[in-house]
């Protein structure tokens, strides 16, 4: 029955594993068919430890099953592998089809609310993370992403306020770019200056970021940042943005970088 089912899920979610753990449920497949050949039919001193051997080995294929499927046992990591998609819907749907009872996890909350904003529903994205923020005020990913709300909703001052708390709690410099966009928004080119300066470094893995940079920057009379990213492939990111926001300043905002990154080359 075991093996049964084992082979009926694993041809069904086999394709989705990692390379390396399938082929530790390789070599597990093969000791067991070893062990199972000479505990039936090898000397009668070598049974009874085969057999034995064998169980062992079935066990560790059921470990091996379950740490394989894993993301398919949480609807939270589901949900993530949907928003790392940009499946915003599915990810939202996942996670609110969840007993409310068991959404109470701060991570869940906060993904969900991130959802919410991508998806234009602001009131509900406000509420799903100030109840993160009741169950854990310091938790800088649920801070971080009431900044953003707040600063895709015009609110500059309050989202500079709470990016600043993320950075107190924890969150990673990178942050310093959203941070730098409030004060650029606010009228303080110093302190946009200084905290886009300091996210620089630390935007390797968002190259649309890495090239707006070259618009606030450029507005210092640096040059605009021409790396990592093809500048169709930004503007193609920050067009979906603008239009994602609108009609709010900060779409307006964002028109208006993009217009000086298509002159820019």
């Amino acid at each position: 029955m075991i093996l049964l089912q084992l082979s009926r899920d694993l041809l069904r979610r086999l394709p989705e594993w990692e390379a390396p753990l399938k082929w530790s449920l390789a070599l597990a497949v093969i000791l067991l068919v070893f062990l199972l050949l000479l505990a039936f039919g090898g000397p009668d001193a070598l049974r009874f430890p085969a057999r034995i051997g064998a169980f062992g080995t079935l066990l560790t294929l059921q470990l091996l099953f379950l740490w394989g499927n894993r993301r398919a046992l949480s609807p939270y990591h589901q949900a993530q592998q949907h928003f790392i998609a940009g499946e915003y819907n599915q990810a939202r749907e996942i996670l609110e089809a969840v007993p409310a009872g068991r959404r109470e996890s701060v991570d869940a909350l906060v993904l969900l609310g991130n959802c919410y904003r991508h998806l234009g529903k602001f009131d509900d994205c406000r509420r799903a993370l100030a109840r993160a923020l009741e169950l854990k005020p310091r938790h800088h990913l649920a801070l971080y992403s009431r900044g953003l709300l707040a600063l895709v909703s015009g609110e500059y001052a309050q989202a500079a306020a709470f990016i600043e708390r993320a950075q107190a709690a924890g969150a990673p410099a990178s942050v310093s770019f959203e941070l730098g966009q409030c004060y650029f928004l606010l009228g303080d080119q110093e302190q946009a200056r200084e905290h886009f300066q300091a996210a620089r470094a630390s935007l390797a893995l968002e190259p649309a970021k890495r090239r707006l940079l070259g618009y606030y920057l450029g507005e210092h009379q640096e040059e605009p940042n021409r790396e990592a990213l093809p500048r169709d492939a930004a503007l193609r990111h920050w067009r979906a943005e603008a239009a994602k926001y609108a009609p709010s300043p900060y779409s307006a905002h964002l028109r208006s970088a993009i217009d000086w990154l298509a002159r820019a080359g």
